[in-house]
């Protein structure tokens, strides 16, 4: 008997929630030779009970337990591990997969023999699944580049813009690239990285095939401390220059300042005041040529000008009603 085409291979952690949600979008699918791997890593919740009970109605789920926090780049390597699918599609377990997504990415391989890793845009939903956005848009306008070399040079200088839940890769590319371990922030930004420098063919969907949760009840690492955040995109620009180097790929070596300097000014939209001036002063002397530096300071004077005229409005209004 054929094993499934499919291996849809979700990490969860303290998910008892949104996790059956997630289960479910793929159970749903319009295509049905798929398996379902969850790996519950290390859930202080209800989580574990609520896999039996999704594997007690689906013989397609299979379930893998670790006793410890590993991480979901590692948790994922654990399930890619175990796959038995062509394919692996990766998804995230406060996610919804569109019923048609394995569909189309599986039609997306058959037209294009070379593409070793298919993804879409994502549609931002807020908590009652309302779209709020469609990320990133440069996928969303059929703008992602083609050419290996330009999809790095895109995700080094300018951060990820593959959204790591709607990607479906052949499993052979699981046997050469892994998600990091550490950080658990920015591994599959790193994971996709690697296989783009080493010319690696992808397809892109321009339409989003999945809803990520974006609303005042989203969960995850990266719904957390900015500060964290930013600490491991840093990092993950950091490993990536030193695996090139031991890959021996020394075309994007200049790039590497230019990259941190666009990460710094990706930061400082997040402060508004001196600390944001900073950090644009900062992205300045690391690459002075730098258009989006001007860009950065036209948006900060536009920043600082609103609270002034905020200030303003409001001292003028204390004013009339002590005179009235």
């Amino acid at each position: 008997m054929m094993g499934p085409l499919v291996s849809a291979v979700i990490a969860t952690h303290n998910r008892e929630k949104l996790l059956p949600e997630a289960v479910k979008s793929i159970q749903e699918q319009t295509y049905s030779n798929f398996e379902i791997i969850i790996v519950d890593d290390a859930s202080q919740d209800d989580t574990p009970a609520v896999i039996e009970r999704l594997i007690e109605n689906d013989p397609r789920i299979r379930f893998i337990h670790s006793d410890k926090n590993i991480g979901p780049g590692a948790a994922r390597n654990l399930g890619i591990a175990v796959a038995r699918g062509e394919y692996v599609a990766i998804m995230d377990d406060d996610d919804l997969s569109e019923p048609y997504r394995l569909e189309l990415e599986i039609e997306a391989f058959r037209k294009n023999p070379d593409a070793k890793l298919v993804f879409s845009s994502v549609s931002w939903v807020d908590d009652s699944l309302n779209t709020t956005n469609v990320f990133p848009g440069i996928v969303a306008n059929g703008l992602f580049p083609s050419d290996p070399k330009d999809v790095f040079r895109l995700l080094y200088m300018e951060g990820n813009k593959i959204p790591n839940t709607t990607i479906t890769f052949r499993r052979e590319l699981g046997n050469d690239f892994r998600y990091p371990e550490n950080p658990w922030i920015g591994e599959d930004w790193f994971l996709c990285m690697q296989f783009a420098a080493s010319g690696g063919k992808m397809k892109v969907i321009s339409e989003p095939l999945v809803r990520q949760r974006r609303g005042q009840d989203r969960q995850g690492l990266m719904a957390g401390s900015t500060k964290v955040v930013f600490r491991a995109q840093r990092e993950v620009l950091l490993m990536i220059r030193h695996w090139l180097r031991h890959e021996g790929i020394i075309e994007f070596d200049s790039l590497y300042k230019r990259a941190i300097a666009n990460q710094i000014l990706r930061e400082s939209r997040h402060f508004v005041g001196i600390k944001g001036i900073v950090m644009v002063f900062q992205s300045f002397l690391l690459w002075p040529t730098n258009p989006k530096v001007k860009k950065q300071i036209g948006w900060y004077l536009n920043k600082l000008g609103s609270k002034l005229a905020c200030k303003r409005s409001m001292g003028k209004k204390d004013t009339d009603a002590l005179t009235n």
